[in-house]
């Protein structure tokens, strides 16, 4: 049975998917803390809630304005009491290359260094990466 914190972390992450899924990308930089950090998943380093938003909500304007992520898999490790690293598989559908093209669903895993701050758990580092074609998670 998940703790109180596990459920709260896990409830970030689910939040994170949610606002991804409604386009709502001040709702999702809402979950990051001012000074976060967040590396793309074309290797891209933003630093900071404004940075992040900007980028996420220029890219949700074009080759994420349909895209959908659907949850397969997450875990929480805590490190303190007060922090936590959540991995969660996520698959990708509906994102669109540069050239205006549909791309084919693809999994992905998002790490996320979650802390328990005054406000609630806010995500202070989250990387995006892409699974390889010829790898497959245990989902």
């Amino acid at each position: 049975m998940a703790t109180e914190d596990e459920a709260a972390v896990r409830a970030v992450i689910n939040a994170f998917i949610d606002a991804w899924n409604r386009h709502d990308m001040k709702m999702l930089s809402a979950l990051f803390s001012e000074d976060a950090d967040f590396v793309d998943v074309f290797g891209n380093w933003f630093e900071e809630r404004t940075a992040i938003e900007k980028a996420l909500t220029q890219r949700h304007a074009t080759v994420f304005q349909n895209s959908r992520f659907t949850e397969k898999r997450v875990e929480v490790r805590f490190h303190r009491p007060d922090l936590a690293i959540a991995h969660a598989v996520i698959e990708l559908s509906g994102a669109m290359n540069r050239q205006g093209q549909q791309l084919p669903p693809g999994l992905g895993v998002l790490t996320a260094v979650v802390e328990d701050a005054p406000g609630g758990w806010r995500i202070i580092a989250l990387q995006n990466t892409s699974v390889a074609a010829h790898e497959s998670p245990a989902v």
